[in-house]
């Protein structure tokens, strides 16, 4: 299994509070797994994590760095520890000193020959930093990962295999089909038929799983500046899109039971928004499974707003409810008369992730729309990973039986270890999915715990990049692991809490 670094949304820009200040925690999630780069001290890793995110353009000149005694607790190290490797920097020219301005990013000393610092047709380029995806694929093999949700490991799958007679008998023969392989994307269609959504193979094009499939329906729909309604917390990879696109989020007033018609009139009504982006099925991250009447009111509220809606059904079929095994919640596509539903699903949960295929469902016009746009950049997915999605196909309903077990028994135990590893946490029980959204007590710092978990050997998902608006308390934590993770990671939890009190988030 790759060990996976702590932080998800490919590329989001460093957002920085007034003054051009970046935010603690935005700097604790950009130097990732630090800790565990470069060699020496534990100043000298510091400064070799931060002089990397210099030299890579991700700390741009002229951004200032937090206050010193706020940027040391989101570390997750003492102030002298952050001195030393600032001092080290100090020295190399990369940052700058002033009494009463703080610390600022001066960058690597200008090549005459490059375009930095940035002319006039460069002025106003953003500087980018990694992700939350990035941040969890990014680290090397070790340790334990409790922060990216997937399956651990392609251990579940049947046997699959692609000979060569295969892709010599793949239509179209030279293997280049944006949309996808017809019979994979006739095979897709047929399930989502029989699950309650007629649909028809030009309504499916493949993607590269759901995270692809999201970005494809945004860009499509979308343009700069249009405001997206989104729930809070939400997804974190649809953040990242957004971001990326150009595009404003707008946190959906909820309440207990998810979100809520009120809140998407109030959405429409007060920012403009015509597109709502929604986990109707089994949330990420909260594992919350919307009750019938709650979704038939959504669907009844999309049809009078006409709004259009991009549905995430990665974990549609990974409920709990044993009385609901034979049939997966009603999809708003299913429900909506009028709105334009596009769903998203992928074969990444239920089975690997590096598989690596997804797919949107939508209006054939949409669809159409959507392939001509990402052939500027993207000539379809793979041929053999389609084929293999083909045969995974014809054992999928065994396998979405046995995660379903799994889950449900893996959701439990990792529950009842987490409330002793970190006494005073709180969560509601999941009723799908692979993560638990679990808030810590008295309003610590999930950056900064983050940060103390990964010296410990174990990483997680600050809450704060799951929300459009807070999190700053809660974590993602994926269950969805073999019991010796489950033991030993949460065993290394309860020694990262058990330290001296972590920085707490005021109300």
């Amino acid at each position: 299994m790759i060990g996976l670094l702590m932080l998800s949304p490919m590329i989001r820009s460093v957002e920085t509070a007034g003054g051009g200040a970046i935010a603690p925690a935005d700097v604790a999630a950009l130097l990732g797994d630090w800790p565990a780069r470069g060699s020496g001290s534990l100043a000298t890793r510091l400064a070799f994590s931060l002089r990397s995110r210099i030299l890579a353009g991700l700390l741009p000149p002229g951004a200032t760095l937090p206050p010193e005694r706020r940027l040391a607790q989101a570390l997750a190290v003492s102030r002298s520890t952050l001195v030393a490797a600032l001092d080290l920097l100090r020295s190399e020219g990369l940052v700058t000193s002033r009494q009463g301005s703080g610390t600022l990013v001066s960058g690597p000393r200008p090549d005459p020959a490059s375009d930095w610092p940035p002319g006039p047709r460069a002025q106003g380029r953003e500087a980018a930093a990694p992700t939350m995806a990035a941040r969890l694929l990014g680290a090397a093999e070790r340790g334990i990962n409790f922060g990216i949700s997937a399956p651990p490991a392609a251990s579940a799958l049947p046997a699959l295999s692609v000979t060569s007679a295969d892709l010599l008998a793949a239509v179209p023969s030279h293997g280049y089909d944006p949309a996808g392989l017809l019979v994979l994307r006739a095979a897709l269609a047929e399930r989502q038929s029989a699950a309650g959504s007629p649909t028809a193979a030009e309504q499916i094009a493949i993607t590269h799983g759901a995270q692809h499939a999201i970005d494809l329906a945004l860009a499509t729909l979308c343009a700069p500046g249009d405001a997206v309604a989104v729930e809070d917390p939400t997804y974190p990879g649809v953040l990242d899109v957004i971001a990326a696109r150009h595009l404003r989020a707008v946190p959906l007033a909820a309440d207990a039971r998810g979100a809520s018609a009120a809140g998407l009139e109030a959405a429409a009504r007060d920012h403009g928004a015509r597109l709502a982006f929604l986990l109707p099925a089994v949330h990420n991250p909260t594992g919350r499974v919307l009750d019938p009447g709650r979704r038939q009111a959504l669907a009844r509220t999309l049809d009078k707003l006409e709004m259009t809606v991009v549905e995430d059904n990665t974990l549609a079929d990974l409920t709990f409810d044993e009385r609901a095994f034979d049939r997966r919640p009603a999809s708003l596509a299913e429900l909506c008369r009028r709105a334009t539903v596009i769903s998203v699903e992928t074969t990444s949960k239920v089975a690997w992730g590096g598989l690596r295929i997804g797919w949107l469902r939508g209006p054939a016009g949409m669809i159409e729309r959507s392939v001509q746009l990402r052939t500027s950049g993207d000539l379809g997915c793979s041929v053999p990973a389609q084929l293999m999605a083909l045969q995974l196909l014809e054992h999928y309903d065994e396998l979405i039986a046995a995660r379903r077990v799994s889950l449900r028994q893996s959701a439990a135990r990792y529950a009842a270890l987490l409330t002793e590893a970190i006494p005073g946490c709180s969560f509601e029980p999941p009723s799908g999915g692979l993560s638990l959204w679990v808030r810590l007590p008295d309003g610590a710092d999930a950056a900064a715990f983050a940060s103390r978990a990964l010296r410990h050997g174990v990483s997680v998902a600050p809450g704060q990049f799951a929300s459009p608006t807070g999190g700053h308390d809660h974590l993602r934590l994926c269950h969805d692991r073999p019991e010796e993770e489950l033991l030993e990671g949460t065993a290394r939890l309860a020694a990262a809490w058990s330290e001296a009190a972590l920085p707490r988030i005021l109300p």
